[in-house]
């Protein structure tokens, strides 16, 4: 019984340990735009967005052609390309939600019914064409059915995740999963349901991306990934320190102040 339980132990340590996987990232160009970048975005299909501090919102192609530039009033609170056909975005000062096409034109745009929330701080997009919303006022997530104007789920977050709005900065739905990110606990994981299924403990985090079916995240040592379905994780080691660290199938976009560097990645 104590060997089978050892054996066990001795499993269990195994599976928990965090691997270290090695790509190789041939450095394609730098480009330099106008002003300090402070936000940066990938879409499914692999192509860069970037905020600037002048606030102008940019489009690149995976080899660093600009394809569009957004310059409006007012950026986004929230904004997540998706599958790059159909670019969300919430502007949480006016209450409006909009889907702009890859040349940043809107192609549909809503006024947030007040009703289903008393203060939408976040708001995203789901996959079935419905809206995820965080209310500061109450902390719940309400799931709003569109199309019948109707709160088809709702839930109140975990007390840590309720520790400060304004420390939460970002919200997307992947894989039917939820994601909040919490810039002092980390990243809260919920089910379709609301339910909250995983904790991602990492203090001061600015953003987290998708690859398949994995979440990653910036770490000291790179990026480290993180499987949501078999759970398993493992750290990718980068070329050099960044800002902003985004991977795709096919490229490596590593950015610091003003600075895009591409990479072309081969396993």
């Amino acid at each position: 019984m104590n060997c089978i339980k050892s054996t066990i132990l001795a499993l269990s340590i195994v599976l928990s340990v965090t691997r270290t996987y090695a790509q190789t990232f041939t450095k394609l160009k730098s480009l330099d735009v106008s002003d300090t970048i402070t936000a940066a975005a990938v879409d499914r299909p692999g192509e860069l967005y970037i905020t600037s501090k002048t606030g102008q919102l940019q489009h690149f192609d995976k080899d660093g052609k600009l394809l569009s530039v957004y310059k409006q009033p007012s950026l986004p609170t929230l904004f997540d390309p998706r599958d790059g056909a159909r670019l969300f975005a919430y502007f949480r000062q006016t209450q409006q939600y909009t889907y702009l096409n890859p040349s940043f034109e809107v192609s549909a745009s809503f006024a947030f019914d007040s009703t289903f929330a008393i203060e939408p701080w976040l708001m995203c997009a789901s996959g079935d064409h419905n809206i995820w919303i965080l209310d500061a006022a109450d902390w719940s997530l309400k799931k709003i059915d569109v199309k019948h104007g109707a709160i088809s789920t709702e839930v109140e977050l975990s007390a840590l995740a309720r520790e400060s709005k304004s420390s939460i900065i970002a919200m997307r739905e992947y894989q039917n999963f939820l994601f909040l990110l919490d810039a002092n606990n980390g990243i809260f994981i919920y089910s379709s349901l609301g339910n909250l299924v995983r904790t991602i403990s990492v203090k001061g985090l600015r953003y987290f991306n998708f690859l398949g079916e994995e979440l990653y995240y910036p770490t000291a040592k790179g990026l480290t990934f993180f499987n949501l379905f078999s759970t398993d994780s493992y750290e990718l080691p980068l070329p050099a320190p960044a800002t902003f660290s985004l991977l795709t199938d096919e490229r490596l976009f590593q950015i610091r102040g003003k600075t895009i560097d591409i990479f072309d990645v081969k396993p």
